[in-house]
């Protein structure tokens, strides 16, 4: 695209002697070949920070977007082993944001363990992760090892699967000014023991056989602690709470921390499954970590030391009683503050005809420590209803409570007969650029930007305005079903 020379931003925003075209350059790929090798590749580049806010044709998740993935990968899959090898930048779009970490390039190699019971299972992993950047900040090499061995055992009735390994990390830093040691290391020792039982029986209900099972877990993991406070965070950060962090050897994504950890795990899951289609009809987990001493490994050096001696409690629900109908919530629930962390709940119906209804409510509880993120109450709807055999009504809306106030609004509608078909779309929503990342919604000065969008496709051939397509699947839980 190009600016014209009657739109305003030609003349406010494109600098003397600087092309006025606009463009964005857009490459995915994915192959295997010889069952050996991977490839993947996912680069985009815009010509300027606003091309996704004002022109991007993909969705209204990527017009919010702070950043552009520039990757690829090649890989090879060995008998036992696997190695990968990664580049990976992004090209910034907002101004007042810095530069992610560049990985130019990152190498992993790690032994593939089959997994068979009774057996002895080696642990083998390098990788070796180059950081760059384009600001003034840390940049070096690191180094991350592990390596032990695991035997797990299965029987019909359960599992026990003990595991110890080594981790190590070495870093190699430049421009590391606030650090004493450009070569900081760390070494910690790992032991862990999982283990569950697998109890099921057959019961009738509303002339209905059941089964349902009963699968109760024990996790035990310890890990020694290093003081790591001279360590840059390069790729790194604290998981976010949920059932299945409970089972996880670290609290951290990355490996710019080895945490320490002597903690054990208990949780439980149980289903609910129609023996004569096999088909799930309920699922839920429930579980909590009870810790033995205090977590001293942060990411920030002057984070307070983890003292709670245990977790928040986490579970989750599922109900699906026919091909229509989904019911799925999930929680987190602080026992020391007697409140809720965050909270989920959406129920979906879809039919044959392609009536779509779904209806969300989701909670996060304000984080002190990190002062900026507010609390949240946000509820969400959408539909798209068949109003006759050619015509079709959608829209979808997110209202924040708090706010008392719709955070995104969208109605819109399709005409389809047997060789084309139009859609009209109306959108409204705030731009991160004028809202900030922790926005009040209920500021009356607060400026929504306003859209509309038409589509036409010719059945068979394609057709232009792809993005409200996207925009339907980003906010309408099961479109995409529909259309594919």
């Amino acid at each position: 695209g190009t600016y014209m020379n009657s739109d305003d931003r030609y003349k406010s925003e494109v600098p003397p002697g600087q092309s006025d075209d606009r463009w964005l350059t857009s490459v995915r790929q994915a192959g295997l070949l010889d069952q050996r090798w991977q490839s993947r590749i996912d680069y985009s580049k815009a010509s300027d920070v606003d091309y996704m806010k004002d022109l991007e044709t993909s969705s209204l998740t990527a017009q919010r977007r702070t950043s552009l993935l520039q990757m690829g990968s090649l890989a090879y899959l060995g008998d036992d082993w696997l190695v990968t090898l990664d580049v990976e930048q992004y090209q910034s779009l907002a101004d007042d944001i810095n530069d992610v970490y560049k990985k130019l390039p990152q190498l992993t190699v790690q032994n593939r363990g089959d997994g068979t019971p009774f057996e002895l299972q080696p642990i083998l992993l390098s990788q070796y992760s180059n950081f760059g950047a384009d600001e003034n900040v840390v940049t070096g090499e690191r180094l991350y090892s592990e390596g032990g061995v695991a035997f797990p055992m299965n029987w019909s009735y359960g599992f026990l699967k003990p595991t110890v390994k080594y981790r190590q990390l070495n870093y190699e830093l430049s421009d590391a000014i606030v650090y004493t040691d450009n070569s900081p290391s760390t070494g910690s020792e790992m032991a862990s023991l999982d283990s569950g039982l697998y109890f099921d029986r057959d019961f009738s209900f509303a002339g209905e056989t059941l089964l349902q099972t009963l699968e109760p877990r024990l996790y035990y993991l310890y890990s020694s602690y290093e003081n790591q406070d001279d360590q840059p965070d390069f790729d790194s950060a604290e998981l976010t709470f949920s059932y299945n962090q409970l089972f996880r050897e670290t609290r951290f994504s990355g490996h710019d921390r080895i945490d320490d950890a002597n903690r054990i795990s208990a949780g439980v899951s149980t289903q609910f499954i129609d023996t004569s289609t096999g088909h799930k009809l309920l699922g839920a987990n429930l579980g909590q970590i009870f810790y033995l001493s205090d977590r001293k490994v942060r990411l920030a050096p002057n984070a307070p030391t983890l003292d709670e001696s245990s977790s928040e409690i986490a579970g989750d629900l599922s109900f699906t009683p026919n091909d229509r109908l989904s019911l799925r919530t999930d929680l987190v629930y602080d026992p020391h503050a007697g409140n809720v962390d965050t909270g989920n709940f959406l129920a979906g119906y879809t039919d044959d005809n392609g009536t779509i209804f779904n209806v969300g409510y989701s909670y996060n509880r304000a984080q002190q420590f990190y002062a900026l993120q507010a609390e949240t109450k946000q509820v969400t709807t959408s539909a798209f209803v068949p109003l006759t055999t050619n015509w079709r009504l959608f829209g979808a809306i997110n209202y924040s409570i708090i706010d008392n106030n719709a955070i995104e609004e969208m109605v819109g509608v399709e005409y389809e007969n047997c060789c084309w078909i139009i859609r009209l779309l109306h959108l409204r929503y705030y731009d991160n650029d004028t809202t900030g990342f922790f926005p009040d919604y209920s500021d009356p000065d607060l400026e929504q930007e306003h859209t509309t969008q038409a589509q036409f496709v010719l059945k068979g051939m394609g057709g232009f305005g792809s993005r409200i397509t996207n925009i339907l699947e980003d906010m309408i839980r099961g479109y995409r079903e529909r259309e594919y």
